[in-house]
């Protein structure tokens, strides 16, 4: 009885079907996970056995290559589910997809996400001309479409629905599908591990499992794909619901926006009252304070969350529905980005976050996320905090060189958000004893200690971006989204706007404007309107202050030398009136 169940029930069971059964998704599946991310998986381990402690040198270089196996390998089985004709026509271009993104990654260093994929998207036979040679046309030909032709002709075999009942078919699609799925819980496993033993070496911000998506193949051009496609769905949906200000006013340019370089920086949880700038009885902001041509105003955000203070902070007033208590304003007007785009500028948006919604309506030329930015090659062995946003902005400036256009860029920053003392490094904590966790029983000496050292970590921050539009005509606007509350152990925002305690919505509004922008006749004497503004407001109590995140519409148009003469910048709301 025992010898007949072994012979008849067991074995079979056991038993594997022969290796063509399934060798063009594991051939798949190798070809792309490992050989084309082969060069970018080097860079990783080599940079970061420098600053990895412990086992973490190779446990955490394995997971991210377990993750990529596994997410190549459930696309390919999935693909495999509607038989030979789903495998061949995903897997060649799974495969030539990811030659082409390989070959770019690594002659030109670049990190594929939604800025190179919006490029890729946008005809320009001049780049594409600049960017592609014989070594593009060897590349792909040997590492794309010969591997592709190979697949094609050996992906014979049924698919794994329709070649169930063939001996042995079943247990092959079983095998198939878990074992991707376990390496890539298995990659998913390791580094968030390796993200708390990383803690010290990037801060503990850092997505591990969002950075090697946007490292490797070829889940990186898959997500930039996504958010470019994404990005147009939801601005033609918000194109369509909402009133764009520049079809209903006239906006005029009363001197030259040509070589017109303009830096918005948005800030994070960063109150007013914690700047020397602004009366604070520490000097926590040096550089500030020293810099000419700046104008600070002690001002109130229009709420007390990121999601809905972006939403109305640089819309116009007049284009706000103001919500019941407890209930979000309704937006019923595009923001000021889309007059900017009206103007003929382009815009580059870099951020520590992901408010992609909000993103979206910026309309960026190109955009990169924190994980984008952290994944790039030269930023492996450094800290990611706002300094990397510095860079950033320098090849954005490069990119865009004076006489080819009004440009803008917004800047995204982590700013004092949450633990505080996360956000700065080391040689930073000015004042301690600091607050170092969420876990401990904090003070509210120490908590304002870690948050003043913030503070004089984005007045560096601040300054290294006015260090890089040395020799330009441009205006620098820093204003964040909202305040916070500081108390016993505890710290916090985002309480209903109608019952917010005035800490959650004090923000600072700064200006700087370099010495070849006041160099315009017509650009100095309305931000000398500005200066007045803030000389004025320097004498107000700060509960009276008047100014905040309904003048940043009007200000941001009127500073630039922009005039709606039919209504669309309100002169009570633009300083530099």
């Amino acid at each position: 009885m025992l010898h007949r169940l072994l012979h008849r029930v067991i074995r079979p069971a056991l038993a594997l079907p022969p290796l063509h059964f399934w060798k063009a998704w594991l051939a798949a599946t190798l070809w792309v996970g490992a050989v084309l991310n082969l060069p970018t998986w080097w860079e990783r381990l080599h940079t970061l056995w420098w600053v990895t402690p412990g086992a973490w040198k190779l446990a955490g270089p394995l997971g991210e290559l377990a993750l990529t196996l596994g997410t190549t390998g459930l696309l390919l089985a999935f693909a495999h589910l509607c038989g030979r004709w789903g495998l061949r026509l995903v897997g060649v271009f799974l495969v030539m997809a990811s030659a082409v993104a390989a070959y770019y990654m690594v002659r030109f260093k670049v990190v594929i996400g939604h800025g190179v994929l919006n490029a890729v998207f946008t005809t320009d036979h001049d780049l594409s001309a600049e960017i592609v040679d014989h070594w593009t046309a060897l590349w792909v030909l040997c590492l794309g479409v010969l591997p592709s032709v190979w697949l094609w002709r050996h992906a014979r075999q049924p698919g794994l629905l329709s070649g169930w009942r063939l001996p042995g078919w079943g247990r092959a699609a079983l095998l198939v599908m878990l074992s991707s799925l376990l390496l890539l819980l298995l990659g998913q496993s390791t580094l968030s591990q390796a993200r708390k033993a990383l803690r010290g070496v990037t801060g503990p911000e850092t997505n591990l499992i969002g950075v090697a998506a946007h490292s490797y193949l070829p889940s990186n051009w898959i997500a930039g794909t996504g958010m470019v496609v994404g990005s147009r769905v939801r601005q033609a949906r918000d194109d369509a619901r909402l009133v764009h200000p520049s079809r209903q006013h006239r906006y005029l340019p009363a001197t030259p926006l040509d070589d017109t370089v303009v830096v918005l920086v948005i800030g994070e949880t960063t109150r007013s009252d914690r700047l020397g700038l602004l009366g604070h009885t520490r000097d926590t902001t040096p550089h500030m304070r020293q810099a000419q041509h700046l104008a600070a105003f002690a001002g109130w955000s229009c709420d007390t969350a990121t999601k809905l203070s972006l939403a109305c902070m640089f819309v116009r007033p007049q284009g706000i529905q103001v919500g019941k208590p407890g209930q979000p304003d309704r937006i019923l007007e595009d923001n000021v980005f889309s007059v900017y785009k009206h103007l003929g500028f382009s815009i580059e948006l870099f951020a520590m976050q992901s408010e992609a919604g909000f993103y979206t309506k910026v309309r960026p030329d190109a955009f990169k996320l924190r994980e984008v930015i952290a994944a790039q090659p030269e930023n492996l062995d450094k800290r990611l905090d706002d300094r990397l946003l510095v860079p950033e902005v320098a090849q954005s400036l490069a990119r865009h060189p004076a006489g080819k256009g009004p440009h803008l860029v917004v800047l995204h920053t982590k700013g004092s958000h949450a633990v505080y003392s996360q956000r700065y490094p080391s040689d930073f904590a000015r004042w301690t004893p600091e607050c170092k966790s969420s876990g401990d029983f904090c003070r509210v000496d120490e908590l304002l200690n870690a948050f003043d050292n913030s503070v004089l970590f984005v007045d560096q921050v601040l300054h290294e971006l006015r260090g890089t539009l040395a020799g330009r005509k441009a205006l620098m606007v820093w204003v964040p989204d909202h305040g916070e509350s500081i108390d016993e152990n505890r710290h916090f925002h985002a309480t209903p706007r109608h019952i917010a305690p005035p800490e959650q919505r004090r923000v600072p509004l700064v200006f700087w404007a370099s010495p070849q922008w006041m160099a315009d006749a017509e650009l100095a004497r309305r931000y000398a309107r500005l200066q007045a503004h803030a000389a004025r407001a320097a004498n107000l109590p700060p509960d009276t202050a008047t100014y905040g995140h309904h003048n940043l519409f009007a200000t941001l148009l009127g500073c630039i030398g922009v005039d709606s003469p039919d209504g669309g910048i309100a002169p009570e709301l633009n300083l530099c009136h």
